[in-house]
């Protein structure tokens, strides 16, 4: 299961729990509308061991210690750009977009004219945050994905027809619920977005571009067609703006 480990050295945002010498306690991931919505997992408790899985900028930008990773897919839903960014990759006046996991049901509900295959998987890293870690990683982890993410548990796998690798991960994940839900929206109107938003942590633009990246350098089968041409959607506006 060991692979060689490459954690990003970027600089975290001010006010993470682990850049304070004393951690100011964690901001909850859990907003008021969905507190009481229970993980599909078993949640995590301090003392055990923690793998975090990740799909978004969590995949490129690995801003705490870990020991193990495993780069695998998840069954079940699809990533998205559904979810605004107030605090990273956007402001409150100007949200950019980041992604979240989308059922593949719930999709179908929403883009009724662009049915999602109920077999495709999502890929991604699951981190192994190194022992002894775990609950600062945690309380880091739930302060960087506060803007409206829930926790939920998910099964990680490396080939088809075989067992999980990793059970029960930790994901952080934005819910259909949450006050920061993009809602239906035209591949068109999230790529704009995308063009044009800048936050604390940087472009929106850089965000998409380095998950695309980062998921090639790993297979080229881990970037859905979604992602592939939201890409070129956005590239394609950045080009119109210089000329």
């Amino acid at each position: 299961m060991s692979v060689p480990i490459v954690a990003a050295g970027l600089k975290e945002a001010a006010r993470s729990p682990l850049t304070e010498t004393t951690p100011e306690p964690a901001a909850t991931a859990i907003v008021d509308s969905v507190a009481a919505a229970a993980p599909l997992g078993t949640a995590w408790e301090d003392g055990r061991p923690l793998w975090v899985f990740g799909y978004g900028s969590i995949i490129y930008r690995v801003d705490f210690p870990i020991e193990d990773q495993v780069f695998g897919y998840i069954h079940g839903r699809r990533r998205a750009f559904l979810q605004r960014s107030h605090d990273h990759r956007g402001t409150e006046t100007n949200p950019g977009r980041v992604c979240t996991l989308i059922p593949h049901g719930e999709w179908d509900t929403m883009f009724p004219n662009e049915p999602s295959n109920p077999d495709a998987v999502c890929w991604g890293i699951a981190y192994k945050v190194k022992s002894g870690e775990e609950k600062r990683v945690k309380q880091h982890l739930d302060w960087r994905e506060k803007d409206g993410y829930t926790e939920d548990f998910v099964d990680v796998f490396t080939e088809p027809g075989k067992p999980a690798v990793v059970s029960n991960v930790l994901v952080y994940v934005g819910v259909s619920a949450n006050p920061s839900f993009a809602g239906p929206s035209s591949m068109e109107e999230t790529a704009m977005v995308i063009a044009r938003a800048e936050g604390p942590s940087g472009t929106n633009r850089e965000y998409l571009f380095k998950l695309c990246e980062a998921l090639r350098f790993h297979s080229n089968q881990a970037l859905e067609p979604y992602l592939a041409t939201l890409e070129i959607m956005v590239r394609r506006l950045l080009e119109e703006s210089a000329q």
